[in-house]
């Protein structure tokens, strides 16, 4: 089937974009994807050997008010020969349409001990312009202190 670029566009499958397309005075095409389907990948997180829960920092600062999906992993690293507690992520931010503090424990804790012992999520929030948006780990325990170590990997995306 030949390609017909017009400005007729079908329906996008779910999950993905149409590009916008478009033509100059001197017949060159080109096309576009919407700011808002680009993942934020100079936001993305990677901490690796957390030895203690980590305090509330900033994730990111959104530049417009909007849909944004977070997506976290967490995974023990290295285990304690005793004991240990993989900590809950939480995050918090500033909702958009009643500018009043939220959270959510996106993953709980998880006393599994093993290098097979992680928590992943996912959730959706609408976070306010210039507002940041936080994240934090509690209730990290190592039966030898500090020992159990753990990596957090969180990815940002416009909606």
């Amino acid at each position: 089937m030949a390609s017909n670029f017009n400005n007729t566009t079908p329906a996008a499958p779910a999950g993905f974009t149409n590009i916008a397309w478009a033509t100059d005075g001197s017949g060159n095409d080109s096309a576009s994807v919407p700011t808002s389907a680009i993942e934020l990948t100079v936001n993305n997180l990677d901490l690796l050997g957390q030895t203690a829960n980590i305090a509330p920092a900033t994730l990111f600062t959104p530049s417009a008010s909007g849909l944004y999906r977070i997506s976290a992993h967490l995974i023990v690293t290295i285990v304690d020969g005793a004991s240990s507690t993989l900590p809950a992520l939480t995050i918090g931010w500033t909702d958009a349409d009643n500018s009043h503090a939220q959270t959510i424990v996106l993953t709980p804790t998880n006393a599994g001990n093993l290098l097979t012992t992680y928590q992943q999520a996912d959730c959706r929030i609408n976070a306010k312009t210039l507002v940041n948006v936080t994240y934090a780990t509690g209730s990290y325990a190592s039966g030898t202190p500090a020992t159990m170590a753990y990596s957090v990997h969180i990815r940002i995306e416009a909606l």
